[in-house]
């Protein structure tokens, strides 16, 4: 099997002809001039690369000696048969081909690949599979000759690969941008299918991006151009299917939450004024409205069981705690002002829908066996997600709970209960996964500051005209995370998380 997505570069090299001129200088660029194209191509559009990019090396995993073909075989096989499905199917066209054919295309892709299908197999293998995927990664940094199957193989290892993945997703970015993936919209919709492969990997970066920034506090660094904007469109194509459909409403919630991350910006000590309270109703409608659309759209997938569906609602649970996170804005600061009654009430009723959004994320872990069994394949971020949940519920719990209408006590029972799967789940991963040090961090958050014998349950709470932070539950000890336990991993304040490692630079 021969896949055809990267062999646009060769045929837009066989493209010069007579209707070009071309001249070089001394600075290593070619200034191309097209005849044929049109007046309102941009300038940057003629100037190219002149200087001569070497080959890279073969980098051939069997006959080094970096794992057997054995092993090659099975983690591909790990990898292709479930994991791929999660993130509909960025492998694209290599869906069905065998480690051998994808090896030989694309060695990167090979390697990343067999590094994730090992991570989740928890083998040994993962650490020289590891390094060898950041040499690979590394030398693309500079590189003037790369194609498409490198923007999809780093988008693979972004998802998974927790302590490289904000790396690997801005050269992924660079990169998909350089080969001008959004281009590939507008012919798509055409029926060309290369086009159709070329603007569905776009959204794939559109949804690691952003997977990877939003959730961390850091801007995007895709834009919402019109391949985005009007990502509906897509499923006209004649190519689209369910996976694409599945791909498309993640676009649109993202899309969403983008919006919410521009309107309100990253600053955790600046509260919410009268005039953003409706902005956030809007948002809200917005989402519910994805969730309509979308949460039964979804057939039982081969390889994930239940996944698209539950997916949707899960997704839909995150999305809306990021949202209402923000009626606790500046809550926690020496900025905080009075507010009038009208707005004390309408920021106490967007919390507790913060509340419930983050004990329904829990609900759903606990209560679903096959949510259960998805944790050892879904990508980082819902395991971060789920690690912002407790940790919300956590302030809440010990900093603001006289203020607010909380069933501390099912709170505590769920965050118990929690903690068993997560016991549970993690006993069969490989140590570097990023579920492990979670599991670990929560645990002894738990233990240190929300002791399971507090029983409290408010009713309904007096609402003071500004948030203020309860006396400490027995048990609390100063800030919650007065060791810097989790200060790396978890923002303090009622944000989402910042970066939770120290990530080498390619």
């Amino acid at each position: 099997m021969e896949a055809s997505i990267g062999t646009e570069n060769e045929a837009e090299d066989d493209h010069y002809d007579s209707s070009y001129t071309t001249a070089e200088g001394t600075t290593g660029l070619k200034i191309v001039i097209d005849l044929e194209s049109s007046p309102s191509t941009l300038p940057g559009h003629y100037i190219q690369s002149a200087a001569p990019i070497p080959s890279r090396p073969s980098r051939d995993l069997i006959t080094r000696g970096v794992i057997t073909i054995e092993n090659a075989r099975k983690y591909q096989r790990v990898y292709q048969d479930r994991l791929d499905h999660f993130l509909y199917g960025p492998l694209g066209d290599y869906s069905n081909a065998t480690f051998e054919e994808i090896q030989h295309k694309s060695p990167i892709l090979g390697t990343v690949v067999c590094a994730i299908g090992a991570l989740h197999s928890a083998s040994a293998d993962y650490e020289s599979l590891y390094r060898e995927f950041i040499g690979l990664s590394a030398a693309m940094s500079f590189s003037k000759t790369n194609v498409v199957d490198d923007v999809r193989a780093l988008c693979i290892g972004a998802f998974w690969m927790s302590d490289l993945s904000s790396s690997l997703v801005s050269l992924a970015v660079r990169i998909a941008t350089e080969l001008q993936l959004y281009r590939s919209f507008s012919k798509a919709l055409q029926g060309d299918r290369e086009h159709y492969s070329r603007a569905r990997l776009y959204y794939l970066v559109y949804a690691c991006d952003h997977h990877l920034s939003i959730p961390y506090g850091r801007p995007p660094i895709t834009r919402e151009c019109e391949a985005i904007r009007d990502v509906r469109k897509f499923l006209t194509c004649k190519h689209a299917k369910e996976d694409d459909a599945r791909l498309v409403s993640q676009v649109l919630r993202w899309s969403v939450c983008t919006n919410v991350y521009d309107t309100f910006g990253a600053d955790v000590d600046r509260a919410l004024s009268d005039d953003d309270i409706p902005k956030v109703r809007r948002f809200s409608i917005a989402l519910d409205n994805l969730r309509v659309e979308w949460g039964e759209r979804f057939t039982p997938n081969a390889h994930v069981g239940n996944y698209p569906r539950k997916g949707v609602s899960i997704q839909y649970h995150f999305a809306k705690l990021y949202l209402f996170s923000h009626a606790l804005r500046g809550q926690s600061s020496n900025q905080a002002q009075p507010k009038s009654w009208d707005t004390d009430m309408e920021l106490y009723e967007l919390a507790n829908s913060a509340i419930l959004s983050a004990v329904s994320i829990l609900r759903a872990v606990v209560s679903d066996t096959e949510i259960q069994s998805f944790l050892n394949g879904l990508p980082t971020y819902f395991h971060v997600m789920i690690a912002f949940a407790v940790v919300f519920l956590l302030k809440m719990s010990t900093r603001f709970s006289n203020a607010f209408q909380m069933n501390v006590q099912e709170i505590q029972r769920l965050m118990s209960q929690l903690m068993n799967v997560l016991r549970s789940v993690s006993k069969t991963m490989h140590p570097r996964h990023l579920l492990i040090v979670i599991k670990d961090c929560l645990e002894n958050a738990l233990e240190r500051n929300f002791p399971m014998t507090d029983t409290i349950f408010n009713d309904a709470p007096g609402f003071p005209h500004t948030f203020q932070a309860s006396e400490p539950n027995q048990g609390y000890r100063g800030d919650l995370f007065g060791d810097d336990t989790l200060n790396g991993y978890f923002l303090n304040e009622y944000d989402f998380l910042v970066n939770h490692f120290q990530e080498p630079a390619l």
